[in-house]
């Protein structure tokens, strides 16, 4: 392990886990220990490091995430720089295009598969079908929805 990302585990509050995330109520950086043996390992870990330092600790709407997530990964090619760890770009890239494909599935309607309005964080809403539908939080599941309601079906 680099000595630069051992520093960092002992500077913040880390602990060992099976995914890299930052928890913004504890303020803990959960990472996966085997991986930090590698560049994208410790370019997670960066990237972690980076949510908890600009302070990103909510958002209300998914393009608010969107914008944190673009924002963490340019403080991490900030730290990265001064770590002296290479900075893998296409797996920066693959990381960005999951929020996009995470974001298109929660606005994508059920019903007509146009793309949709967020409503609040988890509800959304349909302007070519008045569908209505709520969806789950977890970035790191499947996107699930449940209709709440459909204008045609109300209007019968």
């Amino acid at each position: 392990m680099n000595i630069a990302i051992r520093n960092l585990l002992n500077e913040h509050v880390c602990s060992p886990g099976d995914v890299f995330s930052f928890n913004a109520n504890t303020k803990t950086i959960t990472y996966i220990p085997e991986e930090l043996e590698n560049e994208d390992g410790s370019l997670a870990l960066l990237h972690e490091i980076a949510h908890m330092r600009l302070g990103h600790f909510s958002y209300n709407y998914d393009v608010e995430l969107l914008a944190l997530e673009h924002e963490a990964w340019e403080e991490t090619r900030k730290l990265a720089k001064e770590y002296n760890i290479e900075v893998d770009e296409d797996h920066i890239t693959e990381c960005l295009e999951s929020y996009d494909r995470w974001l298109g599935k929660r606005a994508t309607c059920p019903k007509c598969g146009e793309y949709s309005l967020q409503k609040d964080k988890s509800t959304f809403g349909c302007f070519a079908c008045d569908c209505h539908w709520k969806v789950n939080e977890r970035k790191d599941r499947e996107v699930r929805k449940h209709i709440l309601k459909i204008k045609s079906q109300i209007s019968k």
